[in-house]
């Protein structure tokens, strides 16, 4: 099984990690008006794919080591069962990430989605991490919190002023007065980026559950996390397509509308993914001795949103049609999450 040894090498997979979790959604940008729930089998076949070509390329290597074969006789059925577990919840997180990404964008629906994950997950690293900053946390809990409402309120405010730009443009005599655009569309964002974000707290919680010392390696855990949340798939997105969050309902059949750069699009999606997630595990598994600090583990194990943030307004122009109010509260969301996240690592592991 390869593992990395030197500092150098740890450090490389961390960046590419963060890059990939940050990126993946690119590929469905790129797929133009193609449903996310079509995209989504694809992305899971990537997923597979990944994880399948690194167990047999990567996990079987140095066979004069402990191999992925040796690695699952060892480890006890309980942690399997955590692994899978972790895969189906996984499954249903990304699936409402996704959704999130759909409506609102790469910017705002990957801030607020993982925002309130990182929120559970610090309340919840808190209560466990006995040397944690007890003042600091509040305040890094209160910023993240922060982060999270301004963004909703920038996506409000940029839906608002979309709607009033398009009122204008269908009446243009100054005599008739347009009724003030209402915000309702940013309900549906808010509360699939809530309960994605929630679903995604638990997957490490879970997952930790199976890795660690005595417990699956990298590559069979990610192996058994794509087989569960690909048996998993087809309840999910049977619901988001006979329940959908934008158009109208659809068959699962429609899957084979798409085009093959679409489905190769899906399919890059999902390897991305899961190379994110592959090289972060292997970040965690690597000697001690060669990781870098836990501050700087933490903080760029959870910067993702912001590598999105920049992907979605910098080359989409998801802001595209804004004023100076929604481009100001989309810069306080990124600073809030920014010095939320740095006084967390520095909260929880202040060495």
């Amino acid at each position: 099984m390869v593992l990395p040894s030197t500092a150098l090498a740890v450090w490389i997979l961390a960046i590419v990690s963060l890059l990939c979790l940050g990126s993946w959604a690119n590929m469905l940008k790129l797929a133009g008006k193609w449903r996310f729930e079509y995209f989504y089998y694809d992305f899971l076949f990537g997923i597979v794919i990944c994880a399948g070509v690194a167990a047999l390329v990567l996990g079987s290597g140095r066979p004069q080591e402990l191999t992925l074969q040796d690695n699952l006789l060892l480890v006890g059925y309980r942690k399997m069962a955590f692994a899978l577990a972790s895969g189906v919840v996984v499954n249903l997180g990304m699936l409402l990430l996704l959704a999130a990404v759909s409506v609102a964008g790469m910017s705002i629906g990957f801030l607020l989605t993982l925002g309130v994950a990182l929120v559970i997950g610090v309340a919840w690293d808190f209560v466990n991490i006995q040397q944690a900053n007890i003042p600091l946390t509040f305040i890094a809990l209160a910023l993240l919190l922060g982060a999270v409402v301004v963004a909703a309120l920038t996506y409000v405010r940029l839906l608002r002023v979309r709607r009033e730009a398009a009122q204008k443009a269908l009446t243009p005599d100054p005599r008739i007065k347009s009724k003030r655009a209402k915000s309702a569309g940013a309900a549906l964002a808010i509360t699939l980026s809530v309960v994605g974000g929630i679903a995604l707290s638990m997957f490490p919680k879970i997952l930790g559950g199976a890795t660690g010392e005595g417990g699956l390696a990298p590559y069979p855990a990610l192996v058994l996390i794509s087989v569960a949340a690909f048996l998993s798939s087809p309840f999910f997105v049977l619901f988001f397509t006979t329940f959908p969050v934008s158009g109208t309902s659809a068959m699962p059949s429609g899957y084979l509308a798409g085009s093959a750069k679409q489905h190769l699009l899906g399919l890059a999606g999902g390897i991305i993914w899961g190379a994110g997630v592959l090289t972060s595990l292997i970040v965690a598994a690597a000697p001690s001795t060669a990781q870098p600090s836990a501050f700087i583990q933490y903080a760029l194990s959870n910067a993702a949103p912001l590598v999105a943030v920049a992907w979605g307004v910098l080359v989409w122009r998801e802001l595209r049609g804004s004023d100076h109010r929604v481009q100001l509260l989309a810069a306080g969301m990124v600073v809030l999450f920014l010095a939320g996240l740095g006084m967390v690592a520095f909260a929880l592991f202040p060495k």
